[in-house]
């Protein structure tokens, strides 16, 4: 018993003395980049209310960096939980100060301010989360104070868009409280077996110089989503805004919709990195069991060429080549390679070549891209590394491509070679185990069906019932199809349409997923299919997984995951109507 309360006085001590290190550049730089939010905020709400927010961050940066903690020598057991309430406090006050801009700098009277503000608040709580202090305690009341005003000013005064973000930021303080502990008690269990025994020393500072690498790289992860966010976040503000002072100006229509446009890249640029970063959260999490089936490799590397269009792709494969895999996760590998191929082939084919090797297959995508110097080839597997892309453009995507692969493929146990040179392409190879002979294939979705021609417009009158909680996402989807032609009928939850005495009327179905009540969308579409089996049905939701697009399959409806492009709305209408 007296041993286990030594070893825990020493793990405590050893992080209060990590936690209260000197910090000054990170310090510096972190104060830099809130100069830049209060520039922002100056700019689009109030000069005097960010004037007051940076000086309340100016203070305690100068405080924490000028009058840094200075720890007792010795720590003892009778000065160790003041000094550690000390350190509580001073991390409390500068994150405190910092948490004061969903406050100072929330505007209630601009909506788009408020989604700037809130994304900032979030990302800081990010950031913090992962640089600021080891001690649990002191970085649950940090984020805290951090998040907590935004949500707070978002729940009572916010725009209704603001309101569903204060709602994802209470999910987002669970989520960063939990972190906060699971990193601690891996730091602590690090530092535990440094002085249980002292044959392990060596052993256990190796892993806590392995655990602070690794949160190192974190924070250089979402340092990097941080500005990645930031970008899309702040055009789409800054074109909102131009685009209010274009319409009450009078402008040209050509102006105002080159204005749209470049709001429409911003919000495509903001969900492509959205879903990549959910895409590697979900691998990481192993949110998606690894089920190896037979798949059959000549038509699903067909059904890539054919996505691809313009005969773009070739395929070179021979027709008994059957590999022993996960679907979705090779799926996902050669749907990241082949984008990556194209990206950066701007004249030229790309090829997806197959050939036996021993009991395995080989799977090369060859392209006649720029190539990759031999010195940038390990790092283009990096998280956010584009080679090629030196200024940072969202419109060639984010470097999180082959971060993916790399990510799936360490899942399937194989191992990604690549070969290349400066403007003679690139070859990415992996290899993959044969099938065991007899087993029966996994069916490949879309592959070697033909499809009909679909109608270029909708069926004037065509009937849809929209089953959709969000009253914006709602009354946004209902305006399309009316400019459409269609006749939308919106209901906020399942009972709702469920109650509706005119279900014959109806051509087709939206569902939302995530519904009010003890019904959700996918029991709805169920007990829609049952009383109308004509009725077309589509999920439409941010909570489509794999396993929900089979379901979809098995149904026959449709899935589309959240946020749907107005062309794939209307192209899924299309394929709907009868």
């Amino acid at each position: 018993m007296g041993a286990t309360t030594t070893d825990g006085f020493a793990i405590r001590c050893e992080v209060l003395r990590l936690s209260a290190q000197p910090s000054g550049p990170v310090l510096l730089f972190q104060f830099l980049l809130d100069c830049g939010v209060a520039g922002l905020f100056a700019w689009r709400y109030s000069v005097p209310h960010a004037l007051a927010w940076i000086a309340l961050i100016a203070a305690t940066t100068a405080y924490r960096g000028f009058f840094p903690q200075r720890l007792p020598t010795p720590l003892t057991p009778d000065n160790l939980q003041p000094a550690l309430r000390e350190h509580t406090l001073r991390i409390a006050l500068h994150e405190g100060a910092h948490g004061l801009a969903g406050i100072l700098l929330f505007d209630p009277a601009d909506s788009t301010s408020q989604l700037l503000i809130g994304l900032v608040v979030m990302a800081m709580t990010l950031s913090s989360a992962f640089s600021v202090s080891y001690y649990t305690p002191a970085m649950r009341l940090a984020i805290t104070l951090l998040l907590a005003p935004t949500i707070a000013m978002g729940l009572t005064v916010g725009a209704p868009l603001m309101t569903v973000l204060s709602l994802l930021g209470i999910g987002l303080l669970a989520m960063v409280w939990k972190l906060v502990a699971e990193r601690a008690r891996q730091l602590e269990e690090n530092i535990g077996l440094r002085h249980n025994e002292s044959a392990l020393r060596e052993q256990a500072l190796a892993g806590l110089h392995e655990s602070q690498q690794a949160q190192a790289e974190r924070l250089r992860f979402f340092s990097a989503a941080n500005h990645d966010l930031r970008q899309p976040v702040m055009a789409m503000g800054l074109q909102a805004e131009v685009l209010r002072q274009q319409l009450s100006a009078g402008e040209d229509m050509v102006t105002v919709l080159g204005t749209v446009a470049a709001l429409s890249r911003a919000q495509q640029a903001l969900e492509g990195l959205t879903n990549q970063l959910l895409e590697i959260g979900r691998i990481e999490a192993a949110a998606d069991p690894i089920s190896p089936v037979a798949v059959a490799l000549a038509p699903l590397l067909s059904e890539f060429a054919r996505q691809a269009g313009s005969g773009r792709v070739r395929v070179r494969c021979p027709a008994d080549a059957v590999v022993w895999t996960d679907l979705v996760a090779l799926r996902r590998i050669l749907g990241n390679l082949v984008d990556n191929a194209l990206k950066f082939t701007p004249r030229g084919r790309v090829l997806l070549a197959c050939r036996r090797r021993g009991e395995a297959w080989r799977i090369e995508v060859r392209d006649a891209g720029i190539g990759i110097a031999p010195e940038a080839q390990e790092r283009v597997f990096g998280d956010f590394e584009q080679v090629g892309n030196i200024e940072r453009n969202l419109q060639r995507g984010h470097g999180l491509g082959l971060a993916i692969v790399r990510r799936l493929a360490l899942r399937l146990g194989v191992q990604m070679s690549l070969r290349s040179a400066p403007g003679r392409g690139s070859v990415f190879a992996f290899e993959l185990p044969a099938a065991p002979q007899g087993v029966p294939l996994a069916p490949v979705p879309g592959a070697g069906a033909e499809t009909a021609p679909e109608p270029q417009t909708l069926r004037p009158g065509l009937v849809v019932l929209v089953v959709e909680d969000n009253a914006v996402v709602a009354d946004s989807i209902s305006a399309l199809l009316r400019l459409w032609g269609a006749r939308p009928r919106v209901c906020g939850s399942a009972a709702e349409a469920l109650a509706l005495p005119d279900l014959a009327a109806f051509d087709i179905a939206l569902c939302d997923i995530r519904l009010p009540g003890h019904i959700d969308g996918i029991a709805l579409a169920k007990e829609l299919q049952r009383r109308r089996p004509s009725l077309a049905i589509a999920l439409v939701s941010a909570d489509i997984d794999d396993a929900t697009q089979k379901l979809a399959l098995d149904r026959g409806w449709q899935a589309l995951r959240k946020p749907v492009q107005p062309a794939t709305l209307r192209a899924l209408l299309l394929r709907l109507q009868r």
